[in-house]
């Protein structure tokens, strides 16, 4: 296999936490559109985005002084700086911003790669704040206490202070966070909070959601109630690395059907629900709940579904996907089915032509949860998607359906492959060879994943790359 199929695979497609600190580019996440990011790829601190903090902060016992000088972009990255030098009657300094009046959000993802500082009295976070000031609420993403570098804490906090004051705050372990970057995130949903370490989520907080916009904080305190202060043990300088900074909010509402909307009582918040379509809380993909749609039992056959509609560009290739299931008690019987719709609708919302796929029907497994997409180019004229979840009963029969984690999106093509400085047919002649070698299996392929191994990981990645490959 030609190492530039090999490389162009690798570029698409590794992992945010296998990507060196300091070359990062900002990019979008499916189902998500970015609103604000800080890559630190200039040579200093954008002031248009951060306010860079000098103060005492004067809370909690800290021992620190926020100083300019301490606060750096070193390699692409932003880095905060701890010493135990005096400033300004503080034992020691260290570093912080603030993103406060100049980016403010409320609801979506906001994510951060960074490295920890540790030991002794270290005390680093990445954390919001509602814009321009208040506390609480309060919205912790990622605190690190330096004596223990392995454990984050993620935390919510409401109510008054000191009467009413009240938090929800969940220990998470994990590896050494100060040996290597790793990436914190939380999904802020009018009803929940998801936090996220490397991709994964950890946990999920649903009390007292905030419910106004917040600003972006990261710091390193020295000292206080919590960490406890420097001592024999501490080592400074101590360096605060954060690769980047993201904020997106989310291309469409409520994939997953979780939330239940900033009044808690929408059962299908963001959808609109036609026939026999109703919300499934005791079954669900990935969390709690999905949607169920099901015929008629008597009289006429129907068409059930649920829809929402999202903004596209004429030309652009989208697709969506969604998770299917057909419980055994109920299963779909006779020729019922399910699909997968994109209607493509006009300024005035006039259906232009659509694109459908089918899902599952009574030849289906029942109780496993079965993916589907569709695709196809945005027309001319077309101004917004309607994304459809049907079910199709062409004449009465038994049988409910599940569906859940829908995801929209708009396909990108891989760029040059073959590096001729050309995207054109030579792109994906290279990719068919690589693809005949790898199935056909005349030569061992290249390691995708950098693992040292050559295994079905590999071929996850490749057959990624393919799918990415088939948009034109």
């Amino acid at each position: 296999m030609k190492k530039s199929i090999v490389l162009s695979v690798l570029a698409g497609l590794a992992s945010a936490s296998a990507v060196p600190a300091g070359v990062s580019l900002a990019q979008e996440l499916p189902g998500w559109n970015l609103t604000w990011s800080d890559e630190f790829n200039g040579p200093n601190v954008d002031t248009s985005k951060w306010l860079v903090v000098n103060r005492d902060p004067n809370k909690n016992g800290e021992a620190q002084w926020y100083a300019p000088n301490h606060v750096s972009i070193v390699n692409g990255m932003l880095r905060l700086k701890s010493t135990n030098t005096w400033t300004n009657g503080k034992q020691y300094t260290s570093g912080s911003v603030e993103s406060v009046n100049r980016f403010f959000q409320k609801y979506g993802r906001f994510e951060g790669r960074m490295r920890m500082p540790k030991t002794q009295g270290i005390w680093p976070a990445f954390w919001m704040l509602p814009n321009p000031s208040g506390w609480p609420p309060e919205i912790d993403i990622m605190e690190l206490l330096g004596h223990d570098p392995d454990t984050v804490y993620f935390s919510n906090h409401w109510g008054v202070y000191p009467s009413t004051w009240n938090h929800q705050t969940s220990t998470l372990n994990g590896p050494d966070y100060s040996a290597d970057f790793h990436t914190f995130a939380v999904d802020w949903w009018p009803d929940r909070l998801e936090c996220y370490i490397d991709g994964y989520r950890r946990t999920t907080h649903s009390q007292n959601v905030p419910q106004t916009a917040f600003f972006i904080i990261l710091n390193t305190a020295v000292g206080g109630q919590w960490p406890g202060y420097p001592d024999g043990t501490t080592v400074f300088p101590q360096y605060f690395d954060i690769d980047y900074v993201r904020a997106y909010q989310p291309r469409y509402v409520n994939p997953g059907f979780e939330s239940r909307g900033p009044s808690g009582n929408a059962t299908l918040y963001g959808w609109t629900p036609f026939g026999n379509c109703f919300y499934d809380g005791q079954l669900g993909s990935k969390g709690a709940s999905s949607v169920k749609l099901f015929g008629n039992f008597s009289g006429s056959f129907n068409t059930s579904g649920a829809y929402q509609e999202i903004p596209v560009t004429p030309g652009k290739w989208y697709s969506v996907r969604g998770d299917w299931l057909t419980p055994a008690p109920d299963r779909i019987a006779g020729a019922n089915y399910t699909a997968l719709n994109i209607e493509w609708r006009d300024a005035g919302g006039n259906l232009i032509s659509f694109v459908s796929n089918r899902a599952i029907d009574a030849t289906s497994t029942p109780n496993q949860w079965l993916k589907s997409q569709t695709q196809g180019y945005a027309p001319a004229n077309a101004v917004k998607a309607r994304v459809v979840a049907l079910f199709f009963q062409p004449a009465l029969a038994a049988g409910s359906s599940r569906t859940d984690e829908i995801d929209f999106r708009e396909n990108t093509c891989p760029t040059d492959i073959n590096s001729d400085d050309a995207t054109d047919d030579g792109d994906f002649i290279e990719f068919a060879n690589a693809y005949n070698v790898l199935v056909c299996g005349m030569v061992c392929p290249a390691d995708f994943n950098g693992d040292s191994m050559v295994d079905d990981a590999d071929f996850v990645i490749f057959a990624a790359a393919y799918d990415a490959l088939l948009c034109p």
